[in-house]
């Protein structure tokens, strides 16, 4: 693939992602709850389901709420058992 040459003159700075993409697996019976306690911390992400049957669910997270996020779902995996697929 031929590279398209770049018409600024100046380099364009690394910008952070606008969100990140967890995913993480629970018993089908527990999604709603990971759903609500994402919810209830003030929207830290947004939780939603990959594959209901297995469990797996995704939760989009802005950079600033990252480090929250990943305590949560430690805090989670003591308390039902939840499973960090790529966190």
């Amino acid at each position: 693939m031929k590279d398209i040459p770049n018409k600024i003159s100046f380099p364009i700075p690394s910008v952070r992602p606008d969100s990140y993409r967890m995913l993480i697996r629970v018993k089908p019976e527990d999604m709603s709850y990971v759903v609500m306690i994402i919810e209830s911390y003030d929207y830290i992400g947004i939780a939603r389901t990959v594959n209901q049957s297995e469990g797996v669910m995704e939760i989009l997270v802005s950079p600033d709420f990252l480090d929250i996020t990943r305590a949560v779902i430690t805090a989670l995996k003591d308390e039902i058992g939840l499973e960090a697929i790529r966190v």
